[in-house]
């Protein structure tokens, strides 16, 4: 089973230095559910993999996680996609836990319940972090800038992606040329 992982803040919808607390403050990227669905149309389960401190920090509730990620599965289902999953680390920075990436360890669970087979999946992100954690979990790598980071500031990277896109939809009509190419 080929899988693309995608983070959420900053891939799905737009990022917040203050966090994404609640439903108000979640604004999904326009292009997001069709990328989802062009992504499941090519063979791929799409799963959703998430550091959320502000759970830990008590910013965000349980209840505002959840609300969220009905309102991602609504809209991207309102198109024809499907999310298969969402897996959060609610964890605080300084715990060192296995799940809060850079670490693999969402990525590696999520492997070991559905049989996913990593090297022919994705982890799309938009930090340094994602690509390491994509990396170490042996998936192919694409970062999304969302206007974010500049040409130099990618250079800087120690962890460079197999793929840079502007964005979720530019990133998903690479991987499905990717796979017609190849097949």
């Amino acid at each position: 089973m080929r899988v693309v992982f995608l983070d959420r803040d900053g891939v799905i919808n737009e990022d917040r230095d203050d966090y994404v607390k609640n439903l108000d403050e979640l604004k999904i990227f326009s292009y997001t559910p069709a990328a989802i669905k062009k992504l499941n149309e090519a063979g791929f389960e799409v799963h959703v993999i998430s550091n959320q401190q502000g759970v830990a920090k008590r910013l965000v509730s349980e209840d505002d996680l959840m609300a969220m990620e009905r309102e991602i599965r609504r809209q991207v289902e309102s198109v024809g996609g499907k999310v298969s999953s969402f897996s959060y680390c609610r964890h605080f920075a300084a715990d060192k836990c296995d799940c809060r990436k850079p670490n693999p360890g969402m990525i590696l669970a999520k492997a070991g319940e559905r049989g996913i087979d990593l090297h022919e999946s994705y982890m799309i992100g938009d930090s340094e972090k994602d690509i390491i954690a994509g990396r170490r979990a042996g998936c192919k790598t694409i970062l999304v800038t969302s206007g974010l980071f500049t040409e130099d500031d990618i250079a800087r990277f120690e962890n460079q992606p197999d793929y840079i896109a502007c964005d979720l939809a530019q990133a998903a009509d690479h991987i499905v040329q990717s796979v017609s190419i190849s097949s």
